[in-house]
């Protein structure tokens, strides 16, 4: 993207404003025709209207599917576990979509990095706000355990029912051999974290999905109880009730044979280095997710021309994280957030590519949605990274 300095275009502002003026003046003058025509169609589809008409038909559908970040923290502060819980208690369904730590996600205020890093680098709402900007969906809530936890949870439950595929090493030491068994904390966590020397990751994701499977098949009826006496160690952003009733009805979903697991499908990248790098495969991505998670889309996911990029004015820590919970809910999609070239703009500003109404709208619905005058959209050379550029000032209040 061309560099900004904050200076904007004045040619660009007074076309703007030119536009601006011109349909104002456009509008009053059918403002009395359009009242009219308003009114003769109200009254039309008030005579036409019949009885047998569901008001079903009209009235947009609440949605039923929740979802919930599940993260366990390993002791270097990365996520060894990430996966996408979602219920639907209409519909009596659920699925778990796993995620590999290896994936590339964009942080708002620290750029592309590896997911299983994230945590360590920043609060979980990041990493929550991050896998919702992956899959083009909203995530309600998160979960976040960490290992001796988790291995508390298992026990409590007096261990999980799985199938172990392969030896799971110690460093030399063999802890698990090949077989049913069941396992209790210390070997639940070891095996569901186990990656063989030069195995896939794959490998590693289906032994995760036999601990959370057993997990739920084990899950008293009543967990509320048993979550409640997790500790410290279980962080969750939703109520404990509604954390017990997701996972309630996930594991009737489990029982009732009507919870899919699906892995996050990705393509590997080549990083010159030995560590493994994916990216998300946007296409599979979009398929799966409207296979399994089509209810949370938020409007705007899927539209074209409304990506917005946010430069940190100010300096303030946190800027892109306010933008974002701004943006996404007005329907935009947040591309990424980074510093300004330099900090101290008092002045927000709204940067669009052109001067055409068009584009005039795009920045005004921008600027609306961030509580920002229209007098601060004017026009730049943005490049292609977004539609819009937000430059975030001192002038913005979250």
């Amino acid at each position: 993207m061309t560099a900004y300095d904050g200076t904007g275009s004045r040619q660009g502002r007074r076309e703007l404003q030119r536009r601006r003026r011109k349909q104002v003046r456009r509008q009053l003058g059918v403002a009395g025709l359009a009242v009219l025509v308003v009114l003769a169609l109200v009254a039309t589809a008030l005579l036409v209207r019949r009885k047998d008409v569901p008001t079903s038909s009209v009235v947009k559908q609440m949605r039923t599917q929740h979802t919930l970040l599940l993260q366990v923290r390993g002791a270097d502060g990365n996520a060894v576990v990430t996966a996408l819980l979602a219920h639907d208690a209409a519909g009596g369904s659920g699925a778990v979509v796993l995620l590999p730590p290896q994936v590339i996600v964009t942080l708002p205020g620290a750029g592309p990095l590896p997911l299983g890093r994230a945590l360590s680098v920043a609060p979980q709402l990041s990493t929550r706000n991050a896998v919702a900007d992956l899959l083009g969906v909203t995530v309600d809530g998160s979960w976040l355990l960490d290992l001796p936890t988790l291995q508390r949870l298992v026990d409590a439950e007096g261990g999980v029912q799985v199938t172990v595929d392969q030896p799971v090493l110690s460093g030399r030491t063999v802890v698990l051999q090949p077989g049913a068994q069941r396992l209790d904390g210390a070997l639940a966590v070891s095996f569901a974290t186990y990656a063989a020397p030069m195995e896939a990751e794959e490998g590693r994701l289906a032994r995760l999905q036999a601990v959370l499977d057993g997990l739920l098949t084990a899950l008293p009826a009543q967990p509320a109880t048993l979550l409640g006496r997790l500790g410290p160690g279980s962080q969750h952003s939703i109520p404990p009730a509604e954390l017990a009733a997701m996972l309630s009805g996930l594991a009737a979903d489990d029982k009732a044979s009507e919870l899919q697991y699906e892995t996050l499908p990705v393509i590997k990248i080549d990083a010159g280095t030995d560590e493994t790098r994916l990216r998300v495969d946007a296409a599979a991505t979009r398929t799966l997710v409207d296979r399994l998670l089509s209810q949370p889309v938020p409007p705007g996911a899927r539209q074209t021309g409304n990506r917005v990029l946010v430069l940190n004015g100010v300096g303030s820590p946190g800027v892109g994280e306010k933008v974002r919970a701004k943006l996404v809910p007005a329907g935009f999609v947040y591309v990424s957030s980074r510093n300004a070239e330099h900090f101290g703009y008092l002045r927000s500003e709204v940067l669009v590519r052109d001067a055409t109404p068009a584009g005039a709208a795009l920045g005004d619905r921008v600027a609306k949605a961030l509580g920002l005058p229209v007098q601060d959209v004017q026009t730049h050379d943005i490049g292609e990274i977004a539609d819009v550029v937000v430059l975030v000032g001192g002038d913005f209040r979250p």
